[in-house]
């Protein structure tokens, strides 16, 4: 499998592609190997002997819905208690806690009565008393969106049917709805000390209970709840104002289409309806259970490690996706680890929560049983979004687990996991054990058909998806393994302050007006200011794409380039503006190149020389001979046999476009190229062997010149360099399109070949200055502190380099026009860099960092722009782990901006662009993570013009930069660091 065209070679190093995750030190080899064979075994059995099927099939059908306090749930409960024990585990056993009513469903009927008869379709709500035989009412809309609005109302709801949803369209659905992994990040959590961050539940809950108590105070009959489904489908929650409280009204769901219908009569006149509901409820408390059962650990058996979700659900349909799925994923799980008999370090306890769809009330009573025990549970995960596959864990704000996380996770390249979340959840059981100060995860995954049948009648075992129920269990179990295998416990989150629930103190503090935020205010103003300014990116970046064109380094147009974008800083205002010069051995200047097949047949080759690549002794002809190699050793083949021959390197292969970065799965590259299609991960380091071996065996053989194909289609070329360090190839090389080498591959394939290639560039032959436009902002406080936003100002030079890197200079350029026409007075220094010799390698970034070593302890953080024309979709960190939440508190202005929607930072490692050579030095460095658009399709291309560009996304660049430089500026320290580390470089 010939793996190493990727983004058609840096022939001798300069071209590179990073796959490199994380950046964490992980385990010694011997132990990774140990734990990856261990997953491997884990993966294997669960996907060839999985029970989990089979077992879920008896859940739905066999004992059903299991509502809690039902004999159904207590069957279920005895039945996984079994089960256990079946599959070898220890202690499995039942754990009591009580409920005050059990509540039975009965019957429930209504109908619209006038001014015409329609039957509806309705479900007594959980916990919802009977209505006193069949009542009749008025139907109205209770409108009211806070308590001074109840007032309206007063005195004119006794017998009313109240409605108070407004419905939203059910059809036709919505298309192309984004994935909520693309969704703008969450607020980050208070810092310690400051108030926790309440459930998004509270505040419906209290408004809940404020709407109930009016309501019953006005004698309303009955309430009618939309279940906002398609199909006829019903919703279903409770109404008790504690958990398995008697309901004070008598509720029901109605499905979506007769609510709608309701909604449309109003608006014509009164409309009544005649409901009767009866439901029961035990006469005392009832007995319920968590099923619990466990490995023991071999080592540190006190320390536990946990997986759990509920077993319990509603009782329209079966239960068997709400959640039938996780409970069956648990139990597999457990088969699993206890079949391979692995002997984990720590305990690994399963837990089958009840009383969950009720609010989560089987794992807060867990939590209290073992209050005494909470210092030795390391870790607990849940599974709970149905019968889609897990595609990354939810860690609710624990930032402080994310590095080891990820060494847990990173054995798991099979299952496809998207990089981990920092997202709070608080709607299923983690959450118990998150509001005690343990780590609690959650599995986000896939929704599926989940939302529109969770909690209905066709929660139903036909709606199972059994690959990814099978993905999920394989997960939880491998998970939990690692986990027990970690050198330590998973490091707690401090509980934040736990604020006074003195009703007076709480009252009084929601009425304080809240305070000015003067970042925030400037944020808002920066935002604005960019979004102004459109015009006038627009006008420079045309500018510098059409009037000064490509600007290879080392040429007059990059130089006109550099002496340009300072004079544009100083029409700015910018007063310490500069030009740093760096020196090259040689410029180079591209001349003509041609190529053809004579034999067998004459055909016309489309090429370009590649980069610094020395000219062809006129026109040379040769035998044109295929090289396709996976390692170096496969090179001896053609020992002798290369001398003066037309090398053609690498056979055609499946290309595989690059995803949007935030959907590609964690071990995997987001550089925005193609790239080979495989079923294992690029080798960075094979790659980078193979194609030193390669550079030097032409050299050795003297070749008449080497032919690299582009991996773009329809005639555009990918230019590269053979050289980073601006010294003459050692052999003629040129690029030809994709077309060109399916046709030589072709014809090679039917017989011998002949070709002729003239190759004419010219080199300067003596070292010629290069610059860096450098342009900042001085700190009003911490001067000697500083913070750079930067790109690259030269380009390839068969476009006009406007997306590489055009957009992201001129994004530097407009964020710092700005930030400097709002006069703002930044902490800190905020620098502006446009680097040079980018496309060679990151060699004027390296020039810079070398040139200013020591003031490297005084960058706080660089952010470069180097990703085309698409939306900045988040800021990706270098696995700067200390950094992470800090970055979160930078960034969420651009979250909440509604044209940015910022997603959570990623801590993902990726070269390819000058915030390489400061993360090499240890200073916090990022990249803009960029939707792909075009990009691998025109980079370095002859189709790199100013047409590609997309405005509102190249201004969200501009946003995107200014905001983070500010704010980095204000922070109260400096970014924290991590210890440097090498990275490769430019792709």
């Amino acid at each position: 499998m010939n793996t190493r065209r990727i983004a058609l070679l840096a022939v001798v190093a300069a071209s590179v592609l990073v796959a490199a995750r994380g950046g964490i030190a992980g385990p010694p080899a011997a132990e990774a190997n140990r734990i990856a064979a261990a997953d491997a075994k884990i993966l294997g059995e669960i996907q060839e002997h999985s029970e989990a099927m089979q077992n879920l099939e008896y859940l739905s059908d066999n004992i059903g819905p299991r509502l809690t306090g039902s004999p159904q749930l207590k069957q279920a409960n005895e039945w996984t208690r079994d089960m256990f024990r079946k599959y070898g585990l220890a202690n499995a056993h039942l754990e009591p806690w009580m409920i005050s009513h059990g509540w039975v469903r009965g019957t429930a009927r209504a109908g619209i009565v006038s001014p015409a008869q329609h039957p509806l379709t309705i479900a007594a709500a959980g916990w919802s008393p009977s209505t006193p035989g069949a009542v009749r009412g008025p139907v109205v809309y209770f409108d009211a969106k806070k308590r001074e609005d109840f007032a309206k109302f007063h005195r004119k709801l006794k017998g009313a049917i109240v409605i108070y949803q407004e419905p939203q369209s059910l059809s036709p659905p919505r298309r192309n709805v984004p994935s909520p992994i693309l969704r703008p990040m969450q607020a980050p959590p208070p810092a310690y000390g400051e108030p926790p961050v309440p459930s998004p539940f509270a505040a419906e809950e209290e408004a809940a209970n404020a709407r109930t108590k009016f309501l019953k105070e006005e004698g309303v009959s009955a309430i009618l709840r939309d279940s906002n489904k398609p199909h006829g489908l019903l919703n279903m929650t409770d109404v008790s104002k504690e958990p398995f409280d008697i309901g004070e009204i008598p509720t029901a769901f109605v499905t979506g289409e007769g609510y709608r219908m309701i909604w449309r009569m109003m608006k014509h006149g009164t409309v009544e309806i005649e409901i009767e509901m009866n439901n029961s409820f035990s006469d005392k408390p009832v007995e319920v259970y968590n099923t619990v059962t466990e490995i023991r650990g071999s080592g540190k058996p006190e320390e536990v490690v946990m997986l759990g979700a509920h077993l319990d659900s509603w009782d329209l349909g079966t239960g068997s996706t709400d959640n039938g799925t996780g409970s069956m994923a648990v139990l597999e799980a457990a088969r699993a680890l206890a079949k391979l008999d692995l002997k984990p370090k720590r305990t690994i306890r399963f837990v089958l929560f009840t009383g969950e769809e009720e609010g989560l009330v089987g794992s807060v009573k867990y939590v209290e049983a073992h209050k005494n025990e909470l210092e030795n549970i390391s870790a607990v995960l849940v599974h709970d979004t149905g019968t889609g596959r897990v595609l990354k864990l939810g860690l609710h704000d624990n930032y402080q687990d994310r590095e080891l996380v990820d060494e847990v996770l990173a054995p798991l390249h099979e299952l496809k996991l998207l990089e981990p979340s920092t997202a709070r959840s608080f709607g299923t059981d983690h959450a118990s054990f998150d509001d005690v100060g343990l780590p609690g995860f959650f599995c986000i995954q896939d929704a599926g058909e989940y939302f529109q049948t969770h909690h209905s009648q066709s929660d139903t075992f036909d709606k199972v998806w059994k690959d990814d129920l099978n993905q999920g269990a394989q997960l939880l179990a491998a998970w939990a393994y690692n986990t027990s295998e970690l050198p330590g416990m998973l490091p707690r989150r401090p509980l934040p302050y736990r604020p006074s629930k003195d009703s007076a103190k709480v009252e009084a503090a929601k009425a304080e007006a809240p305070k000015p935020d003067p970042i925030a205010e400037m944020d808002a103003k920066i935002l604005e200011q960019v979004k102004t300014d459109e015009a006038e990116l627009k006008a420079n970046l045309q500018y510098l794409a059409d009037h000064i064109g490509p600007r290879l380094t080392g040429s007059s147009q990059l130089k006109q380039a550099s002496e340009w974008t300072r004079g544009m800083f100083q029409k700015y205002g910018f007063s310490n503006v500069r030009l740093e010069p760096w020196t090259i051995a040689n410029s180079w200047t591209r001349g003509t190149a041609a190529g053809r097949v004579v034999a067998p047949t004459p055909q016309t080759l489309t090429l370009a020389a590649a980069g610094w690549s020395p000219s062809t002794n006129g026109t040379v002809r040769g035998v044109v001979t295929g090289i396709a190699v996976e390692k170096a050793e496969d090179l001896e083949q053609y020992k002798g046999k290369l001398k003066g021959a037309i090398v053609l390197v690498g056979r055609p292969a499946e290309m595989v476009p690059p995803q949007n970065p935030l959907l590609t799965p964690w071990d995997e590259s987001t550089i925005p190229v193609a790239h080979p299609k495989s079923e294992t991960p690029f080798d960075f380091l094979a790659y980078m062997r193979l194609v030193r071996a390669e550079s030097e065996f032409f050299s050795q053989e003297k070749v008449g010149a080497a032919l690299f194909a582009s991996e773009k289609a329809y005639g555009l070329l990918n230019m590269i360099s053979v050289r980073r360090d601006y010294q003459p190839g050692s052999y003629p090389a040129a690029v030809i399109t994709q077309e060109s080498r399916h046709l030589l591959w072709r014809l090679l394939d039917a017989g011998p070949v002949e070709a002729e290639i003239n190759i004419q560039n010219a080199f300067s032959g003596k070292p010629v200055d290069v610059y860096n436009t450098v342009a900042e902002i001085r700190g009003s406080e911490k001067a000697d502190e500083v913070v750079i936003i930067g790109a690259h100002l030269d380009s390839w030079d068969l476009g006009t380099g406007a997306t590489d890197n055009g957009t992201g200079s001129m994004a530097v350029l407009e964020a710092a026009r700005a930030l400097q026409k709002l006069g703002v007075q930044p902490r800190r220094t905020i620098r502006f860099v446009l680097f040079t010799g980018e496309e060679q390698g990151l060699n004027g970034s390296r020039e810079y960092v070398r040139a200013h070593k020591d003031e490297l302890g005084k960058i706080s953080g660089v952010l470069v722009h180097d990703s085309g024309t698409g939306k900045v979709l988040t800021v990706g960190l270098m696995a700067n782990y200390v950094a992470r939440e800090t970055m979160d508190r930078v960034l969420n202005p651009l979250a909440r901006a509604k044209d940015v929607g910022l997603a959570e930072p990623s801590l993902r490692t990726e070269g390819g662009t000058d915030h390489v050579p400061f993360d090499e030095a240890g200073v916090p460095a990022f990249w803009c993570v960029q939707d792909n658009v075009d990009y691998d399709l025109t980079h370095h291309s002859q189709a790199d013009t100013l047409d590609r560009v997309r405005w509102d996304d190249l201004t969200e660049g501009a946003q995107v930069l200014a905001v983070f430089a500010y704010n980095v500026a204000q922070l109260p320290e400096m970014l924290p660091r991590k210890a440097a580390q090498s990275a490769p470089g430019k792709r």
